[in-house]
């Protein structure tokens, strides 16, 4: 496996990104303006000690043990001796241009879509050769990395025991680069990747994509089956003679497959596990300073247009709609259809809807879920 190389190609340049997508990793050279994302050391500070967005702190390098502290932090002073390196999750839910950034992948659905999170190190800081089963692209912001990538993972991959963090063996790898501000590192699922912090104060974006594991889903499915499942068991009529009273034939686990097969041909229970799965929110959800209802009322009468806050999680199957990982109705209306793909949804809009999508938005209004747009579109400044 070969690292390829690519110019001149963005985060939206779907014609040449998704010829790479899950497949192999490649470098987008220069992809980034770096110096529009750069953020200060105290502004991390702040983030770890003033915010709620989850945190790590891991010291030590390959060969060595690791540590591994969890925010959120009281206080924080950086490591004065050894590498290290800080994990903030789901930065672009505080930092707009993290989010914009995130946007430009729009040639995959927005639900895939996982969080931002960023890594900031010393020099010699790394969290160590690990693999990921997920794809994540790798935006470097600040200073240099040293990146060993490959070969894929294999069942046979082996792994450092006796280490807080997930970390594979020492191995030799496919390709080795320093990426510099500005460039962005695709790594696809499975592949065993090793980046080490070359300056001091290196920040690395790093754009990550949902993907629910087989587990997730079964688990997913258990939930969904209701007390009709429990008439589907395992039936055996035309059985042939029984001649060995403890074997369990291939006609047996033929019959398993069959009754559990039977439970995935409903497409409509297969989008909800996805739908519900994908739509989660990535950090757990505070409803406990609701709007009032007299609130809402004035802020909808104020407000020309509306946009879906950052966190907020939306997907729909053919007339079915999703919010934060739950089922808002069905027949949904094409105004509704606009506000999950755009996030956008006028006044006017919000008041033609039938009195079920009314409350659901007025609900989302309630829980700062949709809030007043900050940069309304054209037409609603001139007031039309």
């Amino acid at each position: 496996m070969s690292l390829i190389r690519l110019e001149g190609v963005g985060l939206s340049d779907h014609k040449a990104l998704l010829r790479h997508w899950q497949r192999e990793p490649c470098l987008l050279s220069q992809a980034v303006e770096a110096a529009a994302y750069q953020l200060d050391p105290d502004d991390l500070i702040d983030i770890i000690t003033e915010t709620t967005l989850p945190s790590r702190l891991i010291t030590g390098a390959e060969g060595h043990d690791f540590t591994l502290h969890r925010g959120p932090f009281e206080n924080f002073t950086p490591p004065d001796d050894g590498p290290w390196t800080v994990l903030i999750q789901a930065m672009e839910q505080l930092i707009p241009e993290f989010a914009a950034l995130r946007d430009e992948i729009n040639w995959l659905p927005a639900w895939r879509f996982e969080d931002c999170m960023l890594s900031w190190a010393n020099t010699g800081g790394s969290v160590g050769r690990h693999v990921d089963q997920f794809s994540v692209f790798l935006v470097q912001l600040n200073g240099r990395r040293q990146w060993d990538i490959g070969p894929k993972a294999t069942s046979q991959t082996p792994h450092v025991v006796n280490q807080p963090i997930s970390l594979v063996a020492p191995t030799e790898p496919d390709a080795s680069i320093t990426t510099h501000p500005g460039d962005v590192l695709y790594i696809p699922p499975g592949v065993i990747h090793h980046g080490v912090a070359l300056d001091a104060d290196c920040m690395t974006l790093s754009i990550g994509f949902r993907a629910p594991s087989v587990g997730e889903l079964f688990e997913s499915l258990l939930e969904t089956l209701d007390e009709t499942a429990e008439q589907h068991r395992f039936e055996d009529a035309n059985r042939p003679l029984c001649r060995q009273t403890a074997e369990i034939t291939a006609e047996d686990v033929q019959r398993v497959r069959q009754v559990m097969i039977d439970q995935l041909e409903d497409d409509q229970r297969l989008a909800r596990i996805l739908a519900e799965r994908v739509t989660t929110p990535y950090l757990e959800i505070d409803a406990s300073d609701k709007l009032t209802d007299s609130d809402v009322t004035a802020l909808i009468e104020q407000t020309p247009e509306f946009e879906l806050d950052c966190g907020v999680r939306v997907a729909y199957f053919e007339s079915t709609l999703y919010i934060n990982g739950e089922c808002c109705g069905q027949d949904i209306p094409l105004e509704l259809v606009e506000l999950a793909n755009q996030r956008r949804i006028q006044r006017q809009q919000i008041e033609a809807l039938s009195p079920h999508w009314r409350t659901v938005l007025f609900e989302l209004i309630q829980d700062e879920h949709l809030i007043p747009a900050e940069n309304p579109s054209p037409t609603d400044r001139l007031g039309n």
